[in-house]
């Protein structure tokens, strides 16, 4: 195991809150791949299952901000007004 790969998955964790959900996605198919192969260690397997991992939270993360996104584009309706949702047709009394 060659001390300075260690070293790079460090700045990997570090740069994984600027990747995009596509490299973090291509990224973790790697891991897991890797890992079901048995193309490294233990020890290994573990470090890439925590970076595996971190991405699925990031995953989820920008996933998340893509749907409130859409939620806010959708409440907003075709002519860009927001709508209140609280609002109902039958509340004007």
């Amino acid at each position: 195991m060659p001390p300075d790969r260690g070293a790079g998955k460090d700045s990997d964790s570090v740069a994984q809150g600027k990747m995009t959900f596509e490299q973090a996605m291509t990224r973790l198919e790697k891991i897991v791949e890797s890992i079901e192969q048995g193309k490294i260690g233990l020890e290994e397997s573990i470090k890439q299952f925590e970076e595996g991992m971190s991405l699925v939270q990031r995953c989820r993360s920008v996933l998340a901000e893509a749907d409130l996104k859409i939620q806010n584009l959708q409440a907003a309706g075709a002519d860009g007004v927001a709508i209140d949702r609280g609002e109902s047709a039958g509340s004007q009394g």
